[in-house]
C-alpha cells in the first residue's frame, strides 16, 4: 500500500527543501563568490535537478522502494553497505543546519539571555517523528507548504524596497574559480534529490507526475535564487558578515521602523516549517539504521541518531567553526558523491535493468 501521493511529494519539495538554505548559507557562499553567490547556488541547484530527472523516471518505471532497488543492484550485503554510507551522509548532513538553527534561535530570538537549552525541544520533535511511518511526511507537507510559501512571500515583499539589484552586476565578476568554490562549499545544504530517492516506491505514480515533481523543484529553486539575490542586493560588500540572513533581509524596511517588526510573522512561519525540515535527515537516518541492523524495537534507532546529534550540539558547540570548515571543504566531495553521483548511477542501472526485463519478457 502506497503511503504518499504525488501531490504530497510536490508539496514536500516546496515546503521543506528550500527553507534550510535561508539561514547561514547565503553569507557562507558570499564569502567565496561575493555578488555571484546566486550563480554558485544555481550550479548546485542545477546539479540537483539533473540528479532528480533519472530518479523521477525510476519512480515511473518501478514501484520498488529504495531498499529493494539497492538490493537488486548490489545484493543484500552490498545494499547494507550502501545504506550505511547513506547513514553517514544523512547524519553528517544534519549537523550544520541543526547548529546554525540553534545559533539563530539563541542569538536572534533570545538575545538577552541565550541558552543552548532553548533549542532542545527540537530533538524531542525529531525523536517523535522517527517513530512515524513515511505517511506522516505527506500529511505535514499538505499543511506546511502553505506556511512556507506565505512566510517566504512576507519576507520577500518586506525586503524588496531595500534591495539594489545593480549590486549583483557585473555577472561573473568574482571569477569561475570562486563561483565553483562557493558551490562546492554549499553541497552540505543541497543534495536534496537524495531525499527524494529514499521516497521512491512510497507513492503511486499518476499521469503527469514527472512534470509536477520537476516543476515543484523548479519553484523551490526559484525561491532560493530570489532569496540569495535579494540578500546580496541589500547588504552588498558586508553580506558575508550577515550570518543570519533570514532575519536581516527585512529588518531595515521603513514600514517596520514605523510600526514594529511584524516581519517576525513571516520569520516564525519559516521557522515552523524548518523545524520539520531539520528533522528529515535524522528521520531517514533512523530508517536506514533499522534496515542495516534489522532493528525491530522501534525506539532504538531514534535514540541512537537523535542522541548523536544531541551530543554534538551540547558538547561540541565550541568546535562548530572547525566542524563547519571540515564539512564545507574536505567532506564536500562525500556530499556530492552520495547526494548526486550515486543516485544517478543507481537510477540508470535500475532503468537499464527494467528495460532489459521488459524486452526479455
Amino acid at each position: 500500500m502506497y503511503q504518499l501521493k504525488t501531490r504530497q511529494i510536490c508539496f514536500f519539495i516546496i515546503a521543506f527543501l528550500p527553507i534550510t538554505k535561508f539561514f547561514s548559507l547565503p553569507s557562507l557562499i558570499t564569502s567565496f563568490a561575493k555578488e555571484d553567490l546566486w550563480i554558485s547556488a544555481l550550479i548546485s541547484l542545477a546539479i540537483d535537478f539533473i540528479t532528480l530527472i533519472p530518479i523521477v523516471y525510476v519512480c515511473k518505471k518501478t514501484d520498488k522502494t529504495f531498499f529493494e532497488i539497492i538490493e537488486d543492484v548490489f545484493g543484500e550485503n552490498g545494499a547494507k553497505i550502501i545504506a550505511f554510507l547513506y547513514l553517514i551522509y544523512f547524519m553528517s548532513k544534519a549537523i550544520l543546519p541543526l547548529n546554525e538553527q540553534k545559533d539563530y534561535v539563541e542569538y536572534t530570538l533570545y538575545t538577552l539571555k541565550p541558552n543552548v537549552f532553548y533549542f532542545l525541544p527540537l530533538f524531542i520533535l525529531a525523536f517523535y517523528m522517527c517513530f512515524k511511518r513515511i505517511r506522516v511526511l505527506g500529511r505535514l507537507a499538505d499543511i506546511l507548504w502553505v506556511v512556507t510559501i506565505n512566510g517566504f512571500i512576507t519576507l520577500i515583499v518586506l525586503s524588496l524596497s531595500n534591495a539594489d539589484f545593480s549590486a549583483i552586476l557585473p555577472i561573473g565578476a568574482s571569477g569561475i574559480k570562486n563561483i565553483v568554490h562557493g558551490s562546492i562549499a554549499s553541497f552540505n545544504w543541497f543534495g536534496d534529490s537524495a531525499i527524494i530517492f529514499l521516497l521512491v516506491g512510497s507513492f503511486k505514480w499518476e499521469k503527469g507526475s514527472s512534470l509536477k515533481i520537476l516543476l515543484s523543484y523548479v519553484l523551490g529553486a526559484v525561491m532560493v535564487l530570489l532569496f540569495m539575490i535579494i540578500f546580496y542586493s541589500i547588504f552588498t560588500s558586508i553580506a558575508f558578515r550577515q550570518r543570519f540572513a533570514l532575519t536581516e533581509v527585512s529588518k531595515y524596511t521603513t514600514v517596520i521602523n514605523n510600526l514594529g517588526r511584524f516581519d517576525y510573522i513571516g520569520i516564525f512561519m519559516i521557522l515552523f516549517s524548518n523545524m520539520f525540515a531539520l528533522c528529515l535527515p535524522i528521520y531517514f537516518s533512523s530508517k536506514l539504521l533499522d534496515y542495516i541492523f534489522s532493528i525491530k524495537i522501534i525506539w532504538i534507532s531514534p535514540v541512537i541518531v537523535v542522541g548523536f546529534q544531541l551530543i554534538i550540539t551540547l558538547f561540541l558547540y565550541q568546535y562548530f567553526v572547525s566542524i563547519e570548515m571540515f564539512m564545507t571543504s574536505y567532506f564536500a566531495i562525500y556530499f556530492f558523491v552520495f547526494g548526486n553521483i550515486v543516485p544517478i548511477i543507481i537510477s540508470l542501472i535500475t532503468l537499464r535493468r527494467n528495460k532489459y526485463a521488459i524486452k526479455e519478457g
